[in-house]
């Protein structure tokens, strides 16, 4: 009983959409409660008999996401205590592996920093700009997304959709021991990312 009580409290679980149990891969869905921005998201997670997404704390998982139209492609670590998740590589059955780092990711993906005052007496704005970089460039450092944008996202989901698995894993000398992973691409991929708009003529 206490060990099925430390699993269960290890687990954060995501609601799907339309996505049944027994599929690979799900189409999950947030919204901002500030912004009412929506982000729609494919992944996978431990469990395919059940319409819920749990994952595991320490554990990463592959995602497809399109936020206000801009697709992306990555690593994500899951659980209720989610760790960074650094620079990833992800490869599809024999092609060539791709390599995605920290500073890719978009800012939506990206923890929000407190509004603190950055700025001291005489800055100058290069300083300045230089200073929000940085802070900038450290969030995405502890971001517990990695993920592509643009030409390189598309060009890795189109590999997925012509291919049967992708293999993942995280590069780093941060990151916990069990970083490597695989997980089947089928029929439950093109249905969700249909699901979330993204389609393989659109790329």
């Amino acid at each position: 009983m206490a060990k099925l009580l430390v699993i269960s409290i290890a687990v954060a679980v995501l609601v799907g959409c339309a996505s049944g149990p027994g599929s690979v891969w799900k189409a999950v869905e947030s919204q901002d409660q500030f912004t009412d921005e929506v982000t729609k998201m494919v992944t996978v997670g431990e469990w395919k008999n059940t319409s819920l997404l749990v994952t595991k704390s320490f554990n990463y998982y592959p995602f497809v996401g399109m936020h206000n139209g801009e697709i992306y492609v990555g690593l994500r670590s899951g659980g209720r205590h989610r760790i960074p998740t650094g620079t990833v590589q992800i490869r599809v059955d024999n092609n060539k592996a791709w390599t995605i780092g920290p500073e890719e990711t978009p800012l939506f993906l990206v923890p929000s920093l407190p509004k603190t005052p950055m700025v001291a007496p005489g800055m100058t704005e290069q300083v300045e700009q230089a200073t929000a970089q940085a802070m900038a460039n450290a969030a995405k450092i502890m971001s517990p997304y990695t993920a592509a944008t643009g030409d390189k996202a598309k060009s890795i989901i189109k590999e997925m959709l012509g291919g049967k698995v992708v293999k993942y894993r995280t590069v780093g000398l941060n990151q916990a021991a069990s970083t490597t992973g695989e997980v089947i691409i089928d029929e439950s991929f093109v249905q969700s990312l249909h699901q979330i708009g993204i389609r393989k003529e659109g790329l």
